[in-house]
């Protein structure tokens, strides 16, 4: 079954951005016609896979440069063509909700392996040629299952990625975007406040963690996932319910890290401390961790490198660690990229992932540009000693380098 309908009353339309937001995405809906016409498509189909996955999944974040929308659990597939925006959704509850959207002039149900002759059809009644040439984005995370069918039902298409063009939109964030990661930030002080307050004797770290993320979706977050570390010495990330079935002891050290969305814009951010009382060694590599920091955030301005901030980041580590055997260290990314996505394109490439059991590329060199927006999370984990990670959003103004949350840096001691 399929089917079909047209925008809903403008008068009924609902939208849960800021009006500069919609303003943006009226105004990047342009630049995508104009980009269909500078590189003679026919059609721009942007796919895109549900915000349910958080950072597994990118390519929600391509559609929410365009329109207020998000398929949550579902794909969902925009196409412009002919002067019209059609959205193409694959779970029949969210047609109605779908057609309220701005900037959409209609909503096409179809399941995934009907995706391909419901486009067909609609080519077909907007006069597009029999073998379309395509603009695409989003290829890599769209189904087998739909990708057969497209091009089962337009044999002979044409098809060309038009990411590159739409990372350069992502990079540069206008000040609508700036206010929108802001506001993300402010969720992520909001539950570092909260923190304290939820840590007990008697409340395991898994739930604590759902007690935060129940304040995420309260203050107005559409996603939230944490990972909370209580231990006697901290050894990662912990995310699962059975690495944190254990209560916090006095001595214990504290690692919290956050990942919510707010109208499609990520918060992101890292504190860290200790359950009642701090041993000495924690706090010296708490001092280590944010010596750390400190060195990279210079390189976050306009103009700097990012690839130095991880080679500085490098230095300090290594400085301080002694003759902490390497066997026993680990550690994650020092930083990327944040915006519509956990990992905005491009920006990743200067910060290897060192948790990676592979070899990572080595950093490239990237230059910060004008309004792009960071996460910094310089971290390491010592067997048998501890661990320490902090990590804020940064805003890489023409001015130095701006922290978006106010929450402090320092050690917590939560009694």
């Amino acid at each position: 079954m399929s089917h079909t309908t047209t925008r809903a009353d403008p008068a009924q339309a609902a939208t849960s951005v800021t009006p500069d937001l919609a303003r943006l995405q009226a105004v990047r809906r342009q630049a995508l016609g104009q980009l269909k016409t500078e590189r003679s498509f026919d059609a721009i189909v942007v796919f895109s896979q549900g915000g349910a996955l958080g950072a597994a999944a990118r390519s929600h974040a391509y559609l929410r440069l365009f329109i207020d929308w998000d398929g949550v659990d579902q794909p969902s597939m925009l196409v412009l063509a002919a002067g019209r925006s059609v959205l193409f959704v694959t779970n029949p509850f969210q047609i109605a909700p779908a057609a309220a959207v701005p900037g959409v002039d209609e909503v096409v149900f179809a399941r995934p392996a009907e995706v391909g002759s419901r486009l067909a059809k609609l080519f077909a009644a907007l006069g597009l040629p029999a073998a379309p040439s395509l603009g695409l984005c989003g290829l890599p995370e769209m189904p087998v299952q739909t990708w057969q069918s497209i091009n089962a039902a337009l044999p002979g298409l044409h098809h060309a990625d038009c990411s590159a063009e739409l990372d350069a939109w992502r990079v540069h964030k206008q000040q609508a975007e700036i206010d929108g990661l802001d506001r993300a930030a402010g969720i992520c002080d909001h539950l570092f406040e909260r923190l304290g307050g939820l840590l007990h004797e008697d409340r395991a770290a898994w739930q604590v963690q759902r007690d935060i993320e129940h304040a995420a979706f309260m203050a107005g977050a559409e996603y939230c996932k944490t990972w909370l570390t209580i231990a006697p010495w901290a050894d990662g990330p912990r995310y699962l319910k059975r690495e944190n079935l254990r209560a916090p002891r006095a001595g214990d050290q504290v690692l919290l890290g956050l990942m919510l969305k707010l109208d499609g814009y990520w918060g992101h951010a890292i504190r860290m401390g200790s359950w009642r009382e701090a041993q000495p060694e924690h706090r010296r590599l708490h001092d280590v961790v944010l010596r750390m920091f400190e060195a990279a955030l210079p390189h976050c301005r306009v103009g700097g490198d990012l690839r130095q901030a991880e080679a500085d980041i490098n230095a300090v580590l290594d400085q301080h660690l002694g003759a902490v055997p390497r066997a026993g260290l680990s550690r994650f990314r020092n930083g990327h990229g944040l915006g519509l996505a956990y990992e905005e394109p491009l920006s990743v490439s200067a910060f290897p992932q060192h948790a990676d059991p592979g070899v990572a590329p080595p950093p490239r060199s990237l230059a910060v540009t004008a309004e792009g927006v960071f996460e910094l999370h310089p971290n390491f984990f010592i067997r048998g000693v501890g661990g320490a990670a902090l990590g804020d959003m940064i805003h890489a103004s023409r001015q130095p380098a701006r922290r978006m949350l106010v929450s402090d840096l320092g050690y917590q001691v939560w009694r």
